[in-house]
């Protein structure tokens, strides 16, 4: 019998284990097939269209993705990718980016336009596939959180130093490596 998901704690800017490259899974097992639906779980209920292991304290090399979400279950089809690797990249693409892991702060971040992934699949099959725009952001945007780079490393000073205060406060919140969002 399957288990209910359930929401996992987010882990935010200041956690030690977001700044750790994650390690490959070497297993898909039922542990990692239920770890898929909690962190899939959490994706929606946290109104997010990514969400890498790391950020819910897990260092594995996985994440999950649904850039064409909608707010009904009908328009749910979340992609978990697994020991993903960035094959190729071309061309520059900006736009705005946030992070749940690094909570109100936005800025505009310079991306690839298009990229190739491979990854495997809860099944254990491997894909290759050709990506761009959208797609292509939330895809690298959860590969930087494999390994350990946040959003923030990739915007101008400019925007650094806009989004400073805020940056110091959600670090001044860390406990000895750790730092868990807080519900409201």
């Amino acid at each position: 019998m399957k288990k209910e998901p359930v929401l996992l704690p987010i882990r935010i800017l200041g956690d030690d284990i977001l700044r750790q490259k994650a390690v490959e899974v070497s297993e898909i097992d039922a542990e990692i097939k239920d770890f898929a639906r909690d962190l899939t779980h959490t994706m929606y209920l946290r109104d997010g269209v990514g969400l890498a292991a790391p950020q819910v304290g897990k260092s594995i090399r996985m994440f999950v993705i649904d850039p064409g979400r909608r707010d009904d279950d009908v328009g749910k089809n979340p992609i978990v990718m697994i020991n993903p690797v960035i094959e190729e990249s071309e061309g520059d693409s900006y736009s705005d980016e946030g992070c749940i892991s690094v909570p109100d702060v936005f800025a505009e971040v310079k991306r690839h336009q298009k990229i190739k992934i491979s990854y495997t699949d809860l099944d254990g099959k491997r894909h290759t596939e050709e990506v761009s725009d959208f797609v292509a952001t939330v895809i690298q945007h959860e590969y930087d959180h494999l390994e350990g780079v946040l959003f923030i490393d990739r915007i101008k000073a400019l925007a650094k130093l806009k989004n400073s205060v805020k940056i110091r406060q959600i670090l001044s919140t860390a406990k000895d490596g750790v730092n868990i969002l807080k519900e409201d």
